[in-house]
């Protein structure tokens, strides 16, 4: 039975109580009145005796689930999923005190986590899978990372389909959403990656991107509105380098009439360094520039001067997309800033420029990738000419 008493000379009561383990143990209640002190013993004292009978009863839960599951794998009704459930109710029975993360506290951890090494743009690309597929499961999201299962992820799925997302987009978040519970799968968290199971539908809803001709690349010259702008559609025009390697550009990065860099797209895997020799109109914008090459495209948000591209690409009078098959079942293309980069394949195709060095100056890793970027339009003329007449 808890007691209580008073040291000489302390304003303080002490409650002295039996502990779980069976010994006697003193613990001030930090108050001056004996009838709080005594509340407060008697309160520790039964704290005391619901941990020893959590504590007694721990085996007999453990053993009784366990025989449960004997049992049913007798009559072979037990399941992975349902073997799943009752190691669960075992490890909860032997620490009732702890909390099972949900898929939104896991996937935030996560996030933060991964922030401390990918780019802001990645990182962005992150979070806006996690928020659209988070949308789509409503106060699911909420719940132990271990309930979730594929139906969940299907309906990931299906909400993002019917919000009109393409699928390459779906595909991009799904495959978020799985390394998220692969990770979770790697800390014990869960016994199996929902997502895995899930095979996702790559349906040919991107179009694809039509070059820019070289008069309309003229055209966008004309309407760059600075020297920032003209400079980046020439060395986009007759480098090929993508719109944010070339923002970044330092002088550091030319040798002579020659720039090297690491391309951004593939740094953190192949390490690809690029070599491109300068054409002269690249020279003449690049001479006696020093530090930042664009100091003020640099600083802008990518959105930002996908707009403003945008603006001049209206300005010159070009469509942004393109018909490339007529008739019921048609094809249109679009074009962007990168269809600079395409340009740049493509006339270095259509001038009997091998291969090798096409894909080398334009630092595809795959013959496959470099193929979508190469039109052969007048190599084609040119074969087509050369046949025999009839």
């Amino acid at each position: 039975m808890a007691t209580t008493y008073r040291n000489t000379g302390s304003k303080y009561w002490f409650a002295r109580f039996t502990d779980r383990h069976g010994k006697r143990i003193s613990r001030s209640t930090k108050t001056e009145s004996r009838r709080e002190a005594k509340r407060l013993a008697a309160e520790m004292e039964a704290t005391e005796r619901k941990a020893l009978k959590q504590d007694a009863d721990i085996p007999r839960v453990i053993f009784r689930t366990m025989e449960i599951a004997a049992l049913e794998l007798q009559q072979g009704q037990l399941t992975a999923s349902r073997a799943e459930e009752l190691i669960r109710s075992m490890v909860r029975a032997a620490n009732p005190d702890a909390k099972e993360g949900s898929f939104k506290r896991f996937a935030a951890a996560w996030l933060d986590e991964k922030e401390k090494t990918i780019k802001p743009d990645t990182s962005k690309s992150y979070r806006d899978a996690v928020k659209h597929c988070s949308t789509a499961i409503g106060t699911k999201i909420e719940q132990p990372l271990h309930k979730f299962i594929t139906a969940d992820i299907s309906t990931m799925q299906t909400h993002m389909t019917a919000k009109g997302l393409r699928s390459k987009t779906i595909s991009q978040h799904l495959s978020v959403i799985s390394r998220i519970f692969e990770a979770a799968l790697h800390g014990d968290l869960v016994a199996k990656n929902p997502a895995k199971a899930i095979k996702y539908r790559r349906k040919a809803d991107s179009r694809p991107r039509a070059p820019f001709t070289l008069p309309e690349v003229r055209l966008l010259l004309d309407k760059a509105p600075d020297k920032e702008w003209k400079g980046l559609v020439t060395l986009a025009a007759h480098t090929g380098l993508r719109c944010g390697d070339i923002r970044r550009l330092h002088s550091d990065n030319l040798e002579g009439t020659t720039i090297r860099m690491l391309a951004s797209k593939t740094r953190e895997t192949t390490q690809t360094i690029l070599t491109i020799p300068l054409s002269p109109p690249c020279i003449a914008w690049v001479e006696g520039r020093t530090g930042d090459l664009f100091p003020r495209l640099k600083t802008l948000k990518n959105t930002t001067v996908c707009a403003q591209f945008n603006k001049i690409m209206k300005s010159a009078g070009i469509a942004k997309t393109v018909v490339l098959v007529g008739g019921e079942n048609s094809v249109t293309a679009t074009k962007s800033f990168h269809s600079l980069r395409h340009s740049f394949c493509s006339w270095l195709a259509n001038a009997d420029i091998h291969a090798d060095v096409r894909q080398k100056l334009a630092g595809h890793a795959s013959d496959a990738v470099h193929a979508l970027y190469t039109h052969h339009d007048e190599a084609l003329d040119r074969a087509v000419a050369s046949l025999p007449a009839l």
